[in-house]
């Protein structure tokens, strides 16, 4: 399907692990459709999550739309203010039913309104893959990846350029009403 499906949504749990696999976030998403890119998902303003002990709880503070690509090191989110696009650099995420489960592995690319491209956490990533024993390969993948995707945001290759933004306006479109 290359539309989003708003209107008949499935909800998919959405849990969130640092690396190894720690325990940290979880939210319920929509699942709006799948393109060659992956599947999207979206998140509503004041929609809820929660800590993975339930010990808190918050809401989200803007919309957004999450796509999650397959067998890839990373995931993104489209927003409507700073930052524009928010990428994950995560294992390959795992998939059971409607639940998405991702391990972060700290490191993010962002691009801002006025048109930065940042890479965020690389301090926390050293310092996890020295704490938690991060294998070389998979520190190696998640560099290559975070390199990789920063190349793809600055230049704005899809879906970083017109795509994501355009599943992102179909979503608030669709909340608005």
């Amino acid at each position: 399907m290359s539309e989003p499906l708003i209107s008949n949504q499935r909800l998919v749990e959405v849990r969130i692990f640092k690396w190894p696999r720690r325990p940290t976030t979880v939210t319920v998403a929509r699942l709006l459709g799948e393109d060659r890119f992956g599947r999207w998902l979206g998140v509503a303003r004041a929609d809820p999550w929660w800590t993975a002990d339930r010990a808190h709880t918050g809401v989200f503070q803007a919309s957004l739309v999450k796509l999650v690509p397959s067998g890839t090191f990373w995931t993104v989110c489209f927003h409507p203010g700073d930052p524009l696009v928010d990428v994950d650099i995560v294992l390959p995420v795992h998939w059971a039913g409607d639940v998405l489960e991702e391990v972060d592995l700290e490191l993010d690319v962002l691009r801002f309104t006025d048109g930065r491209v940042v890479v965020r956490d690389q301090d926390e990533f050293a310092r996890v893959r020295a704490t938690w024993a991060m294998p070389d390969e998979i520190a190696t993948q998640a560099l290559t990846a975070c390199e990789e995707i920063r190349n793809l945001v600055e230049r704005q290759a899809e879906p970083f350029g017109v795509v994501g933004p355009s599943w992102l306006a179909r979503f608030l479109a669709e909340i608005t009403q």
